[in-house]
């Protein structure tokens, strides 16, 4: 009795998921879609990758002809995340890098020195953060000199001075520019900031 088209096709159809070669791609295609899953799992992340810098960068600031510059830290290549605990004990705080708060002397850097109106007004960043100390401003211009505190204060990681408003009336005699110099002190440790004002 002869076969009819249908039941030879069918009998093809058959001999074809019987054949090695059917194995084969089968087995290259789960190599390749393996590869790949492998692959996109070592690709580095944000967390992996590192900048390399030098060890401190001059940091200019200039806001209203008013100058000023200080040593800061930044990332360097053999640096690692780390995590712990801030002082207060309540928020986890995140460092790339080395911890400022590991340095052995204060940091920072000015980040307001500009005259409004009848003030000059200085604002400090410190990127230790401590719950007590001084910052002493040091005005001068060469031939004058005008010393003013204030206290230094914990702001979330990092600290800050209180702020230095010094009424213009009592730099009248002051001849242009006026260097800036912040005396920090925290307990044991110690750091100068400077800058100018124009």
């Amino acid at each position: 009795m002869a076969k009819n088209k249908h039941q030879t096709s069918s009998i093809r159809h058959r001999a074809f998921y019987k054949h090695p070669l059917c194995y084969l791609l089968a087995m290259a295609l789960i190599i390749v879609i393996a590869f790949i899953i492998v692959r996109r799992q070592k690709e580095p992340t944000l967390t992996d990758l590192t900048v390399s810098n030098s060890s401190s960068v001059e940091k200019p600031i200039a806001t209203n002809n008013i100058t000023a510059s200080t040593s800061i830290p930044t990332k360097s290549s053999s640096s690692v995340t780390n995590q712990s605990v801030s002082p207060d004990g309540k928020t986890p705080e995140k460092y790339e890098g080395t911890d400022p708060n590991t340095s052995e002397s204060l940091t920072g850097y000015i980040t307001t020195a500009r005259f409004n109106n009848d003030k000059l007004v200085i604002r400090v960043n410190v990127d230790q953060y401590t719950s007590n100390g001084t910052c002493t401003l040091t005005l001068s211009d060469g031939s004058n000199q005008l010393e003013k505190s204030s206290k230094l204060v914990p702001v979330a990681s990092t600290s800050t001075c209180e702020g230095f408003d010094i009424q213009a009336s009592e730099l009248s005699i002051f001849a242009r520019p006026i260097e800036i110099n912040i005396h920090l002190v925290s307990n044991d440790k110690v750091g100068n900031i400077t800058g100018r004002v124009e």
